[in-house]
């Protein structure tokens, strides 16, 4: 109650770090998807490409001000630099192999969810702790046509479960990764910055249906799930190479439908997770009980179209 949250964010040009969102899909209708704030590096990108290599770099400074509110007003910068490389393996060999991705971030700036805030979930989608850190490195490979996508590495699984498409057109984290698995996983859950050993499966039935599948290390930084002193525990990995596998699995489900009402096209998706871990009992931190388990839903829906550009969604 009183809080008045003001943001200013500039992206140069795409952000990679909104969970779900590719950097093609941060690009505005307006901005010619093909043309770089970096040129063409004297046709070394156009050569790369050709070869199949693709390197992405990234850059978003945001600034929130709290006026009134919380235990004090104030005012916070926060950024992150992202470089990706995605190359296809099969243009660049000429064999039948798939996709290897990895990418990097520095993340700066002052963290305020925490402090002065008080808050359960961060506030800014690329809110953490100040480091420079490994963040995904996979191999992703297609089969049967293309219908089913497998995937192995260092994953955010942030892209692909509990996400709502319409809510990442908002800056605050609570409507990217919700609150129920920030809250409820080891390390605030696989999504950025914190990305855990996983392998991943979707199949896609039609245009209508999907089936994802994920198995996962549920605690890759292998702090306690309580740290006083570190509530997010990103400093005990600053540089995200750590490998935990002796607190659990983590294993991910859902099920994609998409269909039009009277011509608006509409998305939804049930699904669930399962930790086989240990976990504290929310009255007494002294005790602690095995697994843990969700089962969740979303909806994305267009209402109404006003124009080519415009439409009014809600999830």
């Amino acid at each position: 109650m009183g809080t008045f949250p003001f943001a200013y964010a500039q992206p140069v040009p795409i952000s990679v770090l909104n969970a779900g969102v590719t950097p093609q899909q941060n690009i505005p209708d307006h901005i010619d998807p093909h043309a770089h704030l970096s040129g063409n590096w004297g046709g070394v990108r156009d050569w790369l490409l050709a070869q199949g290599i693709d390197i992405r770099i990234s850059d978003t400074n945001e600034l929130w001000s709290n006026p009134v509110g919380s235990a004090q007003a104030s005012n916070n910068y926060i950024g992150s630099t992202a470089v990706e490389m995605v190359t296809d393996l099969h243009a660049l060999t000429g064999l039948p192999l798939g996709t290897f991705d990895i990418s990097a971030m520095e993340i700066r700036g002052r963290p305020f969810s925490n402090a002065p805030l008080y808050v359960f979930n961060q506030t800014s989608n690329i809110e953490a702790d100040d480091n420079a850190r490994l963040y995904e490195l996979w191999y992703s490979q297609k089969f049967i046509g293309e219908r089913l996508a497998f995937r192995i590495g260092k994953l955010d699984l942030g892209h692909d479960f509990m996400v709502s498409s319409v809510g990442l057109n908002f800056l605050n984290a609570s409507f990217s990764w919700p609150i129920l698995a920030d809250n409820d996983l080891y390390d605030q859950g696989p999504v950025s910055p914190v990305t855990t050993p996983a392998i991943r499966l979707r199949y896609t039935l039609s245009r209508q249906w999907n089936f994802l599948f994920a198995a996962a290390d549920d605690n890759p930084i292998g702090a306690p799930f309580i740290n006083m002193k570190d509530p997010w525990n990103q400093n005990r990995d600053p540089s995200g190479t750590r490998f935990n596998f002796n607190t659990g699995a983590l294993f991910f489900g859902e099920v994609h439908y998409r269909r039009q009402i009277f011509g608006r096209q509409g998305s939804y998706k049930l699904g669930g997770y399962f930790d086989t871990g240990r976990f504290p009992d929310q009255s007494d931190f002294r005790k602690s009980h095995k697994t843990n388990w969700a089962i969740y839903g979303i909806v994305d829906q267009t209402l109404q179209h006003f124009g080519r550009k415009t439409e009014l969604d809600a999830f």
